[in-house]
């Protein structure tokens, strides 16, 4: 088990080599066809979410977790833009489901 430093995480976060490598690549790739900017700010991220995952009690991160992070970290999250209409239909289909009704 190795421990890194990440930009947005305070303390060094233990990581399997395997898992390190892979942000290594992945921060450089993103320097290569993005720029320095967007690495940085890939690193911040990565180590907020990393933060979090310690955090809440997970011990070290493996490669599959911290492919997960490098993977998804800067997936935009979605916006609701169903109408209020189309919110409240979902609203009873979802409870409907809930209690084994048809779908």
């Amino acid at each position: 088990m190795e421990h890194i430093t990440v930009a947005g995480h305070p303390e060094p976060i233990p990581a399997s080599p395997v898992a390190v490598s892979l942000l290594q690549q992945r921060l450089e790739v993103v320097r290569e066809k993005r720029g320095e900017e967007a690495a940085d700010a890939l690193e911040v991220l990565v180590g907020k979410r990393i933060g979090t995952l310690l955090a809440d009690g997970m011990p070290s991160v493996d490669l599959a977790t911290m492919r997960s992070v490098v993977d998804f970290v800067e997936t935009p999250e979605e916006e609701d833009s169903a109408s209020g209409l189309g919110r409240a239909l979902r609203g009873v289909k979802e409870k409907l489901e809930q209690r084994g009704g048809p779908r």
